[in-house]
């Protein structure tokens, strides 16, 4: 049986220990806040950019829009089936409940049934857990560190280049018959504290917005019932598009990375 001094003792440490873990959730509750309002805050920005160019997008016909931006063309499956490009973001660490586990289930099952039904399947990582966990698969090519306040910038570009290089077929390492279809990020979507969504957004092509009855058309109300008229452009939408679709793509980026990294 401890006698006095020792219970004075683990009575004492416990308390150390108490103002230690309350300093540690202080701390990690400031973060949480500093990096959801960040995030909340960059968010109409990235929306509404998405939603011109969606609607910029709309009011070409698709045979054309490849000549408009290479980033829109649409490409016709080759020989081999559709070749899809994914990038799957998870965190450098893995303290985060499911937050990695979710996006590693998601992207594996997606990349095996692309496999099975005959199509090709590479992969891009952002994060040492994704990374870790996708250093075997035989299509990933290519792989990043996971963002931070600091970094989220300068890595959304850095993403954005390399995912649109190979799109493009500019990458070093991509022969012109191996560029991919389509570039599809997954990652989580905030939707609270305690809940994540993962989510699919394809990069590239960029997608044209939606009418209310569900087909392509950039007049008329598009998702979001943002435009009600064509806009008159000046200069021309081409010349829009020319500088939009980059920053379009690195801005869906950003929101990613920015949303995911309330739970990192």
């Amino acid at each position: 049986m401890a006698n006095l001094k020792e219970l004075r003792l683990r009575i004492g440490s416990v308390k150390n220990t108490r103002k230690i873990t309350s300093a540690m959730s202080q701390i990690a509750t400031a973060r949480l806040r500093r990096a959801q309002n960040t995030a909340l805050a960059a968010r109409p920005y990235g929306e509404r950019l998405k939603e011109v160019v969606a609607h910029l997008i709309g009011g070409i016909d698709p045979a054309e829009r490849s000549s408009a931006h290479p980033l829109l063309e649409e490409r016709p499956a080759s020989g081999g089936g559709n070749h899809t490009l994914y990038i799957a973001m998870t965190a450098d660490k893995g303290l985060c409940g499911g937050f990695n586990g979710n996006i590693h289930r998601k992207v594996l099952a997606t990349l095996r049934a692309d496999r099975e039904a005959g199509n090709k399947a590479s992969l891009v990582t952002i994060g040492k857990k994704a990374a870790s966990f996708f250093s075997s698969d035989e299509g990933l090519v290519g792989s990043h560190p996971a963002p931070t306040l600091a970094t989220i910038v300068e890595l959304s570009k850095a993403v954005a280049a390399d995912a649109t290089g190979r799109f493009l077929g500019t990458a070093e390492d991509v022969a012109d018959e191996e560029r991919p279809n389509k570039v599809v990020l997954f990652y989580n979507h905030f939707v609270s504290v305690l809940t994540q969504e993962v989510t699919p957004n394809q990069l590239c092509p960029l997608q044209p917005a939606l009418s209310e009855g569900g087909s392509e058309g950039g007049s008329g109300n598009d998702s979001a019932g943002a435009f009600q008229r064509e806009p008159i452009f000046e200069p021309g939408r081409g010349e829009i598009l020319e500088h939009l679709v980059p920053v379009a793509i690195e801005s869906m980026l950003q929101q990613a990375m920015f949303l995911s990294l309330i739970h990192i």
